[in-house]
């Protein structure tokens, strides 16, 4: 390292220590963006004339074509936010100089040799991971840091940090999460951003992007971003569901909260990105714009109060994930499905689907109100076995559902309404008088079920209250039924209406951080059901040996009121151990309906 290198490392050091930005004011003012006509930052009137983009496969669109996810850099082209769009990223590349074509080094050599950089023109340049490596940098980035400020130098004397134009460098994800990587590369992590946010803070229009911020908001609470797995690699889940693509290497919704930050410092963050220090001050903002809805990182479903979603038609996949298995299944294991519980075998398919969902709105102002259809199917069965009998029953139910979602008077207002065709299949078998029968049995629910929620946090937790009131009314079409024993028997009833109130809170806590880097996080929830009407039933049953003999009763409904308690924690030692708990009891019935399960998950 030579004396004016060492010395302007040295300065960006102690700057980012002691001031902050040289260029920047500590409050946020109104910064003409060069990428606009007019100046503006506004989404559909920002587009980068050419694109420089320097980095590893996190970048290289040939690598992640090659694995069939997205590329950040393509969809900002894809979004119109760029019109030429060079990238010069190559999987494993590092800033560290070397013997390899991957390198910064050799990447700047090819850019600079082609097309000179101009005014509208913007070089990203997104790098570090493989100076890190799996097991961490052997001289701690010393050297790392020494070749990536000599590229950066390099832009600049190339004109790529002149008025009108910016240098991006990029502040990386928390690379010690990554399932292949070792916990204790995470302080070679805060090394390597610090550096990031020192250049920034030395040079004029140059803006360190927080990747990492942005990151820690999801691996803190994912179900609130769309995610469901954050810690292992799925790859035929990471367009769906699961951050890593395999160990290294974030899937496709990865990618597009890397585009959507990228997006966010060109337009709606434009102002203080180029105002405000990079670092504390920086993440600060970028918080603040994830909690108010102006940045939204969210997949699906799954926000936070603030966190809009994207406007516009989203196919969704629907399920019961494991955080909400306990409190989904509680009524569907209920006794009403297991005449035979102490001796039945019972089992279960999580309702699965497709929902079409459309976010109100507009790009530029996302809105948290919804509307869409989903359509999915539930399956149930049960099976009582003796000595000579066998019997087994499977229910199934398809379902189409309309619904809006409104923000209403501070909280978020639910209403629903659902179509249920139901199927029932009674098989029964005696092997001592060699007897096979099936008897097959359809009806309809009809639902409206409106929810009022109050999401609100209070210290370390997430806290929702609400109210619930529904509508159903079921009937079952008439059907004749064979028996092992006596004579096929006609049934028919008559069509049930009910009216249920509901009131409840959930409640999860932000993840709490051990020791050695395991982290806990709890969670729960308390609800309480009400009948306040329901109709009486009347079933009439006809004997086909005594045609016209019509036996009929009345059956009053049973009021329900009923108080579910669910108790959740999940414990993540590391990457690949992971243990959880769950507990859930009908209050009315502590003793018969308790049920406690402990699981281990190990990834291998």
């Amino acid at each position: 390292m030579n004396s004016n290198a060492f010395f302007s490392f040295t300065a960006i050091a102690a700057t980012t220590l002691l001031t902050g930005c040289a260029s920047s004011g500590s409050s946020t003012a109104t910064v003409t963006n060069p990428y606009s006509a007019t100046g503006s930052s506004t989404l559909g009137e920002v587009q980068v004339n050419t694109m420089r983009v320097f980095g590893d496969s996190y970048s290289d669109t040939d690598y992640t074509s090659s694995i069939g996810t997205i590329n950040w850099s393509e969809q900002l082209q894809a979004n119109g936010l760029v019109s030429e769009n060079l990238n010069y990223a190559i999987g494993g590349a590092s800033a560290t100089s070397g013997g390899t074509e991957s390198t910064f080094e050799k990447q700047l050599a090819t850019a600079l040799s082609g097309k000179a950089i101009a005014d509208g023109d913007l070089s990203v340049v997104y790098l570090g991971y493989n100076d890190i490596g799996n097991s961490g940098s052997a001289d701690n980035l010393v050297t790392a840091s020494a070749d990536y400020l000599t590229g950066i130098n390099e832009l600049i004397a190339a004109g790529a940090a002149d008025d009108n134009r910016r240098i991006f460098v990029t502040q990386i994800h928390d690379w010690s999460r990554n399932p292949n990587v070792v916990d204790s590369t995470s302080g070679q992590v805060t090394t390597w951003n610090t550096m990031i946010a020192g250049i920034a803070n030395t040079q004029a229009n140059i803006i360190a992007v927080d990747l990492y911020t942005a990151f820690e908001r999801i691996y803190a609470t994912p179900e609130a971003y769309g995610f469901a797995n954050v810690t292992t690699a799925d790859a035929s889940r990471s367009s769906i569901d699961t951050l890593y693509f395999n160990g290294n290497h974030f899937g496709s919704l990865g990618q597009q909260v890397i585009t959507s930050v990228y997006q966010h410092y060109l337009t709606r963050g434009w102002d203080w990105a180029n105002s405000v220090s990079a670092g504390t001050d920086s993440a600060a903002q970028l918080n603040a714009d994830i909690d108010d809805g102006t940045l939204v990182l969210s997949t699906s479903f799954g926000k936070t109060k603030g966190q809009a979603l994207q406007y516009g038609f989203r196919l969704l996949p629907l399920g019961i994930t494991e955080e909400n298995a306990l409190s989904q299944s509680s009524s569907q294991t209920s006794q009403v499905f297991r005449p035979f519980s102490e001796q039945t075998s019972f089992s279960q398919s999580t309702p699965s689907g497709l929902a079409l969902d459309f976010g109100l709105g507009t790009s530029e102002k996302p809105s948290d109100a919804r509307i869409g259809v989903a359509l999915f199917q539930y399956q149930q069965s049960t099976d009582l076995t003796s000595a000579q009998e066998h019997q087994s029953r499977q229910y199934t139910s398809n379902a189409l559902s309309a619904y809006l979602h409104q923000p209403l008077a501070g909280g978020m207002f639910s209403s629903q309404v659902s179509h249920l065709n139901l199927d029932f299949t009674n098989q029964s078998q005696d092997d001592l008088v060699n007897l096979n029968l099936t008897n097959e049995n359809t009806g309809d629910t009809w639902s409206m079920v409106n929810k009022l929620r109050y999401p609100m946090r209070s210290g370390g937790l997430s806290i929702t209250p609400w109210v619930s009131l529904t509508g159903q009314t079921h009937s079952l079409d008439a059907a004749e039924f064979s028996s092992l024993y006596t004579s096929d028997v006609k049934y028919s009833s008559s069509r049930m209406n009910e009216l249920l109130s509901g009131v409840g809170v959930d409640i999860q806590s932000n993840p709490i951080f051990l020791k050695g880097g395991a982290q806990v996080q709890f969670g729960g929830s308390l609800n309480h059901t009400s009948s306040l009407y329901r109709d009486a039933i009347t079933v009439s049953m006809e004997e086909s040996n005594t045609a016209g003999f019509v036996q009929s009763e009345v059956f009053q409904s049973e009021k329900i009121n009923s108080t579910l308690l669910s108790l959740q924690a999940n414990m993540l030692l590391n990457k690949r151990v992971r243990f959880s708990a769950t507990y859930g009891a009908e209050l009315q019935d502590v003793k018969d309906t308790s049920s406690l399960a402990i699981l281990a998950h190990f990834s291998y």
